[in-house]
């Protein structure tokens, strides 16, 4: 894992520079997310975890409250 991500270094696709001027941005306005993406890379992978989490979220969503107390 180590060897893949330093093999990375120079193609990744954001440009670490823009990335810094992005973090810097937010933290002097004092506001924006809880957690900032940075590069669109990212923004995917996230989007894919957040759409695999709400279709595991809507399968469930018959079958969640079984394990609930009767009183609950």
């Amino acid at each position: 894992m180590t060897e893949n991500h330093l093999k990375l270094q120079g193609s990744q696709l954001g440009n670490p520079v823009k990335g810094a001027e992005a973090i810097i941005r937010q933290v002097v306005s004092g506001e924006g997310p809880l957690r900032q993406l940075l590069g669109s890379d990212a923004h995917a992978y996230a989007t894919a975890k957040v759409d695999a989490l709400r279709a595991n979220l809507e399968a469930t969503a018959q079958t969640a409250d079984a394990t609930d107390f009767a009183d609950a």
